[in-house]
This record gives C-alpha cells, sequence and structure tokens, in this order.
C-alpha cells in the first residue's frame, strides 16, 4: 500500500500533529485529580460505565473494526492495578485501550492539559479518568496520589511516553523512562502494546483498520535500584513496541519523514 500523504517532522520527541487546536486552559488551584463525593462517585460511574464503553465500543468497532491480539494476557494481572504503555496515532487512543483490552477494569488515561482544556466539560473528562500531567509543582503531588489511589484500587494507567499524537504512523518514536516511575516505585505490572493498521479488505482508498497488540505483564525486578528498574521497564517496552511495529501488517497510510537540515 502506498502512503497517501507524506508529512514532514523536524523533531520526533516535541513535533505534534493532532491538528486538534485546543486552546490550552491550566488547571485551577483547586483542581482535584479524584473527587471522593458520594454524588462525583455515582455520576462518573454511570458515565464512564453505562454512557462511554457502550457508545465507544460501537465506533471503534463499526469505524475502525478495532482488532486486540494479545487480550488474553491481561488476565495474568486482573486482580490488580496496572499501567499500560503505548504508541500514540490517533486522537481515539483515548479511548482504544480501556474499551477493547481491558473493558471489565477502569482504566485511566495520562494526558496533557489540553484535554482538560475543554470549556464547561473538565469536570465530565475528569470523572471519564483523565489525569492530566501537572505543569506546577503543587500538582505534581495531586498527581502522584491519584496514580497512587487508581492504583490500589486496581485499575488501569494508560501512558503514551511518545506523548504526541502522529495519526497512523508505523514506526515507534524514541522517548525516555520517566513515566516508568510509577510502576517501578510501586512493583505493579505493566502492559506494553502497539497499535498497527490493516489495509482494508474493501474502500482499500479510506484509512486503514486498528490492530491494538498486548504483550504480557512486565513486572519491575523490585531488587535492583530504582533508576535501574525504570529503565529495564522502559526498554522491555520499547523493544515489544519496535517488534509489532514492524509486522508486515503494518501498512503505512501517513509516511513520516525527516526534514533535511539546512546545509546538508
Amino acid at each position: 500500500m502506498q502512503p497517501k500523504k507524506i508529512v514532514y517532522y523536524t523533531d520526533p520527541l516535541k513535533d505534534d500533529f493532532a491538528g486538534t487546536k485546543i486552546e490550552h486552559r491550566p488547571l485551577p488551584d483547586n483542581y482535584k485529580y479524584v473527587h471522593y463525593d458520594p454524588f462525583s462517585y455515582i455520576l462518573g460511574r454511570f458515565l464512564y460505565w453505562i454512557v462511554a464503553i457502550p457508545v465507544l465500543w460501537i465506533v471503534g468497532l463499526i469505524m475502525g473494526g478495532v482488532k486486540v491480539k494479545g487480550k488474553k494476557n491481561l488476565r495474568m494481572a486482573r486482580r490488580q492495578g496496572c499501567f499500560f504503555y503505548g504508541n500514540h496515532t490517533s486522537i481515539v487512543d483515548a479511548w482504544v485501550i480501556q474499551c477493547f483490552s481491558s473493558p471489565w477494569r477502569k482504566s485511566c488515561i495520562v494526558a496533557n492539559q489540553d484535554a482538560t482544556s475543554l470549556p464547561g466539560l473538565r469536570y465530565l473528562v475528569n470523572l471519564l479518568g483523565c489525569l492530566p500531567v501537572p505543569e506546577k509543582p503543587e500538582e505534581a503531588k495531586k498527581f502522584t496520589d491519584a496514580i497512587h489511589h487508581h492504583i490500589k484500587r486496581k485499575h488501569g494507567i494508560v501512558i503514551y511516553p511518545e506523548a504526541h499524537i502522529w495519526p497512523y504512523s508505523t514506526h515507534i518514536r524514541p522517548f525516555g523512562d520517566a513515566s516508568f516511575t510509577y510502576p517501578a516505585e510501586l512493583g505493579a505490572p505493566s502492559f506494553a502494546f502497539c497499535v498497527t493498521y490493516r489495509q482494508r479488505l474493501l474502500f482499500k482508498n479510506r484509512p486503514p483498520r486498528m490492530t491494538v497488540h498486548i504483550s504480557r505483564p512486565i513486572y519491575p525486578d523490585m531488587k535492583k535500584s530504582l533508576p535501574d528498574r525504570r529503565k529495564e521497564l522502559r526498554d522491555r517496552v520499547y523493544e515489544f513496541m519496535i517488534e509489532k511495529s514492524c509486522e508486515d501488517e503494518n501498512v503505512e497510510y501517513i509516511a513520516y519523514v525527516q526534514k533535511e537540515e539546512k546545509g546538508e
């Protein structure tokens, strides 16, 4: 399959092609990462389980043809809170893992604060499980406490270490190990996942279908130092993502080409 479009990038760590154009609004000082009041608890569960999961599951199945490989691996850590790490290739990444990979487990997603910048929707996005990355020191503790809260409640935490969305990208971008601090500290299992794209059988000119590959659980070696645990988790997740992204099924709908520097 020949790519339908070529996108040129400069920095694989910072360039973002999501195209959402959301006006950034910082979190207010009184922002709550976790709501403990009964009303928010009940409303949150209703919105997540009764509204969002069924509706988005149908949308993903019909429009994206989502298929999951390795779903049975999740049973190995079904009674534990866990982390999911994967590539960031679509705006639907915000709910694909929750709907198709682990629907019996509430999963939260770590996102930049654009996700909580939509006027009037910040509270609802929060109830659905969005954990905005802290931008101020006073937000960091509340964010970390929320991570610990959800892991204790056996929830999932979805993290995209590539940080920025590159739609339909078929290669894995480089990323560091900072986001792996949480499972390394808590001793919690992590699952690597990789989204690949398969060509449609009909209407081949339309965007390809999505396949989600899920690894076996990856546990930190608690006998090692924290930096070593963190790096080892990152490397194992990265290796899985590279392996799956190189499969023949992964078709290139959009080609990403690095711009040549002036003078070369």
